[in-house]
This record gives C-alpha cells, structure tokens and sequence, in this order.
C-alpha cells in the first residue's frame, strides 16, 4: 500500500516536471535542403501548326483543359503550366520539373483553338527562360 503512494508520487512528479519542460522548451527545426524541395521552372518550346495567330489567352486555356483531361485536376495544380510567350508560330509555356512531363504529353490534345484546327508540337525543354528564347529566334 505504501509502495503504491511512492510510485504514484514517483509518477506525479515525473508528470509535471515533463510538462514544465515541455512548455519551456524551444525546439529549432532544421529543414533539410533537398534537390526536389527547389520550385524549379522547366520551359517547354512548342510549335503551332499551322501558323495562325491566336490570343495567349485562348492558348492557355486549351493547353490546361488538356492537361485536365489528361492528368485530372490534382496534375493540373501540380504542373500548372503558363503560356509565357508566343513569337511566330511558337511559344514557350512554364511549368515546374515535377509536371513537364504531363504537359509534353497533353500537348496532342490540343485539337481546335478558336474554332480553328491546330495541332501542338513539343519541340524542346529547357530549363531556362533565355535558352528558351534563344531557340525560337528571339535575341
């Protein structure tokens, strides 16, 4: 009986200087740098067949409905792609390194814009937006 009042006694005090502690306690977390933990961008140059000129707007649309149909929209926030720029008959969309795939394969999808027959052509990714524009022609 007694035994049991020193244990619970035992455990009473275990209990609140555990808490004080706990409480008082500042915990610094290190992140851990991890090469997928970077936003980096992938820019996909593609090219318009045939060449006709279309708002960006309307292009961006139709490349994310494609995406959608494709991966669903929990692939169309993941990769959420950008038209950045369109120069003659091409165009440079933004995506991130996880979702360039899924836009590259989407791109096909891509049948009509503006009520006008298109087809979508991947030509090129790259990682930068200069190298990007150095490709397609723009200084």
């Amino acid at each position: 009986m007694i035994l049991d009042f020193i244990i619970l006694g035992w455990l009473v005090i275990l209990t609140i200087v555990n808490i004080y502690t706990f409480k008082t306690r500042i915990v610094y977390f290190k992140k851990l740098k991890n090469k997928y933990d970077t936003k980096a961008k992938r820019y996909v140059i593609f090219e318009i067949i045939p060449e006709n000129t279309f708002e960006n707007r309307q292009i961006e649309n139709q490349i994310r409905n494609a995406v959608k149909e494709l991966g669903g929209n929990i692939w169309l926030e993941i990769a959420n792609p950008k038209l950045i720029l369109t120069y003659k008959n091409y165009g440079i969309i933004s995506t991130n390194r996880v979702g360039y795939k899924i836009v590259l394969a989407s791109l096909p999808y891509v049948k009509e814009i503006a009520g006008k027959q298109v087809l979508l052509v991947p030509r090129r990714t790259t990682g930068s937006l200069k190298r990007a524009k150095r490709l397609i022609g723009i200084r």
